[in-house]
């Protein structure tokens, strides 16, 4: 008898010790997770960055970790490239949403008014970005970078609105020099460069550039047409 109540007493405490354990792991992970706060009132001629999730899916935090740091990385570069001068970020740097569609909404042609003729996630992206954002959103203040986790084409064009989809997401989760030069690209273009008439071989902006990040470059021209935007300041 003694024998059978030392073996619950143990079965008890080993019992106790691992709800003890299990409890304990599950706060650290709760710790673990990043505290977002909206940014309310954004920084005029700041970059704007969020991480939209699909309506039918969860938020990945290794997705937000990688936008955060890939922004930075970013907002470093275009210092080095431009001579003190890079844009401006918010406090919280990046911004999440529960998108407003399903996953495969983003990237059909949704009809003319959303989706427009051409580039139709990028579209339909901005017309959700409009939806989501109201009256705040604006283009003349503010330049906005869109992480969606959403399988989209590579599609951003000038100016204002920079769009990433979930294969770039995954390429910065690794932390490839490749998509995240393709997101220097892309927000180049939401600060309005277009695509080069005669391609850099080491130019951000040419196909042949991307895959050389960091060693790639801003070409002189480039760089005066960034010069005259208010949204690089000297930091």
């Amino acid at each position: 008898m003694k024998s059978v109540r030392r073996g619950i007493h143990a079965l008890i405490f080993l019992t106790g010790t691992f709800i003890l354990l299990d409890s304990c792991h599950k706060k650290n992970d709760a710790e673990a997770l990043p505290v977002i706060n909206p940014t309310v009132n954004p920084i005029p001629y700041s970059v704007l960055v969020y991480l939209v999730t699909p309506s039918d899916k969860k938020i990945d935090y290794n997705y937000y970790n990688a936008a955060k740091s890939t922004i930075l990385k970013m907002q470093s570069w275009y210092k080095t490239q431009m001579g003190n001068k890079t844009f401006v970020l918010n406090p919280v740097v990046v911004d999440t949403l529960t998108g407003l569609h399903p996953s495969i909404w983003y990237a059909d042609n949704n009809g003319l008014e959303i989706s427009g003729k051409t580039v139709y996630a990028y579209n339909n992206v901005k017309y959700e970005m409009k939806q989501q954002l109201g009256s705040k959103f604006d283009t003349t203040l503010y330049t906005y970078f869109v992480y969606l986790a959403a399988d989209i084409p590579d599609e951003t064009v000038p100016r204002g609105l920079a769009v990433e989809g979930s294969n770039n997401l995954d390429g910065i989760v690794d932390n490839s020099n490749f998509f995240i030069g393709m997101d220097v690209h892309a927000l180049a273009h939401a600060f309005g460069l277009p695509e080069p008439v005669v391609e850099d071989p080491n130019g951000i902006m040419s196909a042949a550039g991307i895959p050389k990040y960091p060693n790639s470059v801003f070409t002189p021209e480039e760089k005066d047409s960034l010069n005259a935007s208010p949204f690089l300041k000297v930091q």
